[in-house]
């Protein structure tokens, strides 16, 4: 049989096909899919369920002209398979390669970019708003779902255009996560009632009689025959009283796997005035049986075998495990020994390692969905009782709440536990979801304590040290990657605001956070063949920083760097330049972390060599600097 989506050298070659072909076109595509994931990983489940939803608007719509904002972007690889970029799409994840979301630098058909949930409805109402302003003519459609209905931002926008009434169509991609379906024989009938050019015809002269009337204003007529046309649909269709009442014309529910269905309701509805809404049922993983049994474990995979569905093991790394891991084990711990310890997240159960925990522990177990701010704010209230909040989250997630944490957290001194999972690097997903940020963000919070563990041994101790801590607000940050020392016993003991000196020496002095303290160690060692005398200080804090240490090495040392895996501009390298400047101390400094820019995708290890960041390359940089830094100490001493 010949490949239709081969032959596809334009999306707007999809308008010509027929049902059959569109049909055959969806299932070519969701075997592309299956087939580039299982060898490079990415997010399967959720673009298995919008394939026909992405076929159906490609027949309608032509986004070289007409615009399109995917939620996240996740479930958006069948759009980015049939908009140019089939033939590339197995370089999925890798430098260079084809982005894991939407951006708009990649292709002129990512019209919007994101890696954060919940932010369609707004960019597509921004865009509807700029189109009409231009005076221009052109759709503009958003496409939400996957539980991204679950942040306030999207109603904040649908409450928006509730009252602009901007020509926009919204699909509503629901499959189960959030809004519960009313699917059946009387909604479908609804549906083709409602989208039909009879009732939309009729809707709209009674309306417009109604207006015209000369007593209408004094019976209310226009107000009731609205109220009817409401009424009706909102008792047969329960989920369209949501829409309906902050003002969107309501189609639903559709089966999001039907061509037929999908091509002759979004025909129907393209050309109507106002905010639409098509409420589509689909099903996340849909024809991948082991992913449709398990949409969750198949969100996003790494490589596996697609005849049976099992990962492929990863080679063996001894008895290392995730941070992650360490951080769910060591939860686990506190509440079974501490009923006030509470776990808040929003939708990364899985992710953060507490997945295992819920069913243990329901009702100290929470998962807010995809609400940041909400998990901050409640587990301010939650502070307020009494009780011990743990907000597990990752740390580019943090960034969304960042109000919250100020205003109703550190304003107040409350003792909640902010666990930064992701810190730094994280690969594959690219600039929007590294987590290179919080340290920064973070530190100018006043209230706010920070630490960094250097392995999961410590993040143990700091855990430990967080659950007794009720003096305010509280952040662990730690990355994403195994760690293979977990025994407490080879951890230092932990004391506040103090970091622990595991290298003396006396020309250089390295003050690192986090896994950079392992490689100021391997620095160190090449520094040390090179004849320099090189400490090395595991920080641990970042604030409070040890001040008696920093200022010890400052008075003694030839040369200080700072080691950080967060941007370089406001971290811990600043904090420690501003303690020396505070003690009238000056000495040759050198402040080593992530350059002012953004990093593309690709492994951990590519972007921190890009960054300037692995043993050799930081080695090279300090000794670069060292003998021109040294002289000017001693001219200056001198004088």
């Amino acid at each position: 049989m010949k490949s239709i989506l081969a032959s596809i050298s334009q999306p707007k070659e999809i308008q010509n096909l027929n049902l059959k072909e569109l049909t055959q076109l969806a299932e070519e595509c969701r075997q592309r899919i299956i087939e580039v994931t299982s060898q490079r990983g990415g997010h399967l489940a959720s673009s298995l369920g919008t394939v026909e939803l992405t076929v159906a608007l490609l027949k309608n719509f032509d986004f070289s002209m007409d615009r399109i904002v995917w939620d996240v972007g996740h479930q958006a690889y069948p759009y980015k398979i049939l908009t140019d970029r089939n033939e590339k799409f197995d370089t999925l994840g890798k430098s260079g390669g084809i982005k894991k979301f939407l951006s708009r630098d990649e292709s002129s058909y990512d019209h919007f970019g994101a890696g954060h949930a919940s932010t369609s409805i707004s960019a597509a109402l921004g865009m509807a708003i700029g189109r009409d302003l231009q005076q221009k003519k052109h759709r503009v459609i958003a496409v939400i779902g996957d539980g991204a209905m679950t942040g306030g931002l999207a109603f904040e926008a649908l409450n928006h255009n509730g009252s602009l009434d901007k020509n926009m169509l919204l699909i509503y991609n629901d499959n189960g996560i959030s809004i519960d379906p009313n699917v059946g024989a009387i909604s479908k009938l609804l549906t083709r009632f409602a989208s039909s050019r009879f009732y939309n015809s009729f809707r709209e002269e009674t309306l417009e009689f109604a207006e015209k009337a000369p007593f209408s204003e004094r019976l209310g007529l226009k107000v009731t025959l609205q109220k009817l046309h409401d009424s009706a649909k909102s008792f047969l269709s329960p989920p369209s009283m949501l829409f309906e009442q902050l003002g969107w014309r309501y189609f639903g529910t559709v089966d999001g796997h039907n061509l037929a269905e999908l091509l002759d309701l979004i025909n129907r509805v393209k050309s109507l005035d106002g905010p639409i809404v098509i409420h589509a049922i689909t099903q996340k993983g849909k024809g991948y049986p082991f992913a449709e049994e398990d949409s969750h474990k198949y969100h996003g995979v790494t490589p596996f075998e697609p005849v049976d569905g099992k990962f492929i093991k990863k080679k063996s790394t001894g008895d290392a495990i995730s941070f992650s891991q360490v951080f769910g084990d060591k939860l686990g711990e506190l509440m079974e020994r501490d009923e006030k310890v509470v776990v808040v997240t929003a939708a990364m159960l899985s992710g953060t390692g507490i997945v295992k925990l819920q069913p243990k522990y329901p009702d100290r177990v929470l998962d807010v969905g995809i609400a940041e701010g909400h998990a901050v704010t409640c587990s301010a209230g939650l502070a307020t009782t009494g009780n011990k909040p743990f907000v597990a989250i990752y740390s580019t997630f943090l960034q969304r709440a960042l109000d919250h944490i100020i205003h109703d957290v550190a304003i107040q001194n409350l003792p909640v536990r902010f666990m930064l999972d992701r810190a730094g690097f994280v690969g594959a997903d690219g600039p929007t979801h590294h987590g290179l940020y919080d340290l920064t963000y973070l530190r100018m919070i006043p209230n706010m304590t920070i630490m960094v563990p250097r392995n999961g041994a410590e993040l143990r101790s700091m855990m430990e040290f967080a659950c007794n801590y009720e003096s305010g607000p509280l952040a662990i940050r730690y990355p994403r990657g195994n760690t293979a020392e977990l025994d407490d016993k080879k951890s230092p003991p932990l004391e506040f605001g103090k970091a622990h000196i595991s290298r003396k020496g006396k020309d250089v002095a390295l003050f690192a956070v986090g896994l950079m303290v392992d490689t100021a160690e391997q620095v160190a060692k090449l520094l040390e063949k090179k004849g320099y005398s090189t400490a090395v200080i595991n920080a641990r804090f970042v604030k409070p920083l040890d001040e008696e240490v920093i200022v010890k090495f400052g008075q003694k040392v030839k040369m200080l760097v700072t080691l950080e895996e967060n941007t370089v501009h406001g971290g811990f390298g600043s904090a420690v330049l501003e303690t020396l400047s505070e003690n009238g101390i000056c000495l040759p400094t050198f402040q080593i972390g992530v350059p002012d820019r953004f990093f593309a995708q690709g492994s951990p290890e590519e972007q921190r060599e890009s960054a300037e960041l692995n043993p050799e390359q930081i080695y090279y940089r300090i000794l670069e600097r060292l003998p021109v830094m040294v002289k000017k100490m001693n001219t200056k001493r001198t004088a």
